[in-house]
């Protein structure tokens, strides 16, 4: 992959367009990049990101995954039904409900990280590494948000 994200012929968003719509469609791109680059390995972002978050926790039942993954158990079910068929992960022989990766499912990790990160380094390719990391805290402190603006502005009011 080189250095920096190719564009498609489809002109730019307007940078003062709605910030919704600018969150969805760098997400949809980035997320196409992430597919595209890890599908040699048979992975998905999804899949890749399940994964990943092995690298904090050495097990984890279905229903953890799926909260940390912020999709239904459902879903998160199929993925790792989906693991399981590649040989990715496998059920903790103590516990059927808990999943940790296999042999290769971390091998597999290490790749697709490399590669992850190859997409993020040509995502930020133009920005200094000071605005890189203040854009990394500024989209952390947004998935943090806890409280919407009217909550916000009203407590706002009451300590004034």
């Amino acid at each position: 992959m080189s250095g920096r994200l190719t564009t498609s012929v489809r002109p730019l968003p307007r940078p003062d367009a709605d910030l919704g719509y600018l969150f969805r469609l760098a997400h949809q791109h980035f997320r196409a990049l992430l597919d595209s680059e890890l599908e040699d390995l048979g992975l998905s972002a999804q899949e890749y990101g399940i994964l990943s978050v092995f690298e904090t926790r050495p097990e984890l039942s279905t229903s953890e995954l799926a909260r940390i993954s912020q999709v239904t158990r459902q879903t998160m079910h199929t993925s790792i039904l989906s693991l399981e068929a590649a040989g990715l992960v496998e059920r903790s022989a103590r516990n059927q409900r808990l999943v940790r990766p296999t042999a290769r499912g971390r091998k597999c990790l290490e790749t697709a990280t490399r590669r992850v990160r190859a997409v993020e380094h040509a995502a930020l390719a133009d920005l200094s590494r000071e605005d890189g990391r203040t854009i990394r805290a500024w989209l952390a402190s947004v998935a943090a948000l806890t409280t919407s603006p009217k909550k916000a502005e009203a407590a706002q009011k009451e300590k004034s």
